[in-house]
C-alpha cells in the first residue's frame, strides 16, 4: 500500500485557510470579549444605581456630596481626587496633603453610598487598564484601595431629587474617567467649582450669568484618564430614576456636532478623545439638573 503525504502545495493552501479562518474569527473574538466586558459593567452602574435610591429616602432624598472640605474653615476639594476608600491611605507618603485629603474623601459620593452597595469593586470597569492619580501617592497601609471608572454629575451634589426636572433622561453616574480605571480615587465629572469655605456648595442655574468665585455657579469636566469609548465607542451611564443603560458617543446630528441631548462632549478625534464639551457658558450642558431636555 503506498503511503501518499501532504505536498507542499496542500500544505501552503492548508496554512492559508487557517490564516484566513483566524483573520475572520479574531476579530468577532474580540468584540465578544468586549461586549461581556461592557455588560459587567453595565451590571456594576444598576448596583451603583440602586443603591442611590436606598441612600436618597435615608438623606431626605438630598444627593450626596461629591466632595467636602479640605479641613475645618478651608476650601472645598472640589478640583481634587477623592480617596475611594476614605482610609486607605496611611502615613503621609509624598501626598503631603493627604490628611486633608481624608477629611474631605468622608463625604465623598462613592463612600458615602457604600454602606448601601457593601462592594468597593463594583465602581471599576471590567478589563479597563489602571492608571495612577495623585491619590495613590499617599503610603498604602489602611484598607484595600478601590478603583473606580465611574464619575459622580457633581451638580446633582447636596440636591434634592425632587428638583430633577428629566429623572430619566439625567446621567447621576457614568464612565466619566473613560478607558481607564483610577487607583484608589474616585472623582466628580462635571464638578461644581465652589471656592468659598464657608459657603454651601449646590447647583445655581444660570439665569443671569454665572461667577468662577461664587460656589455654585460655574461647573467644569476634566480630562479624561483615557479615550472617552470604554467599551466599544461608548460608555455605560446610570440614570436618576434607577436605570442604566449603554450610550454611544459620537453619532452626529449636523457634520461637526455630537447630539447635546445625549453627548457630554462636542466632538472626538479617531481614538475618541474628546475635545471639548457641550455648555450653556456656566455649566456642562447635559448635566443640569433643571434641564428637561426639551430643547
Amino acid at each position: 500500500m503506498v503511503k501518499r503525504a501532504f505536498t507542499l502545495i496542500e500544505l501552503l493552501v492548508v496554512i492559508a485557510i487557517i490564516a484566513i479562518l483566524a483573520a475572520i474569527l479574531f476579530p468577532v473574538f474580540a468584540q465578544a470579549k468586549d461586549a461581556a466586558k461592557k455588560s459587567a459593567d453595565l451590571s456594576n452602574h444598576k448596583q451603583i444605581d440602586l443603591a442611590f435610591m436606598q441612600y436618597l429616602p435615608d438623606s431626605d432624598d438630598m444627593f450626596p456630596l461629591a466632595f467636602g472640605l479640605l479641613g475645618d474653615n478651608q476650601a472645598y476639594a472640589w478640583n481634587y481626587n477623592q480617596y475611594f476608600p476614605q482610609n486607605w491611605p496611611s502615613g503621609a507618603g509624598s501626598d503631603g496633603g493627604y490628611a486633608s485629603r481624608i477629611y474631605s474623601s468622608r463625604v465623598a459620593w462613592a463612600n458615602t453610598i457604600q454602606p448601601y452597595c457593601k462592594n468597593i469593586q463594583v465602581a471599576s470597569g471590567p478589563g479597563l487598564p489602571l492608571v495612577t492619580t495623585g491619590a495613590s501617592n499617599a503610603a498604602p497601609g489602611g484598607a484595600p484601595k478601590g478603583n473606580s471608572n465611574m464619575t459622580y454629575n457633581g451638580l446633582l451634589m447636596g440636591y434634592s431629587s425632587a428638583g430633577v426636572a428629566a429623572p430619566a433622561q439625567l446621567p447621576m453616574v457614568w464612565g466619566g474617567r473613560g478607558k481607564a480605571n483610577m487607583d484608589g480615587a474616585v472623582l466628580a465629572n462635571p464638578a461644581m467649582q465652589c471656592p468659598q469655605a464657608k459657603v454651601p456648595c449646590t447647583y445655581v442655574p444660570s439665569v443671569s450669568g454665572c461667577s468662577a468665585g461664587i460656589n455654585g455657579q460655574t461647573s467644569v469636566m476634566f480630562v479624561l484618564s483615557g479615550t472617552a469609548w470604554a467599551y466599544s465607542k461608548g460608555v455605560n451611564m446610570a440614570f436618576v430614576d434607577g436605570h442604566a443603560k449603554y450610550r454611544p458617543l459620537g453619532a452626529t446630528l449636523t457634520p461637526g456636532d455630537t447630539d447635546y441631548k445625549n453627548d457630554p462632549y462636542t466632538g472626538y478625534d479617531v481614538n475618541g478623545f474628546p475635545a471639548s464639551y457641550w455648555w450653556d457658558g456656566c455649566h456642562a450642558w447635559l448635566f443640569r439638573p433643571d434641564y428637561d431636555f426639551s430643547y
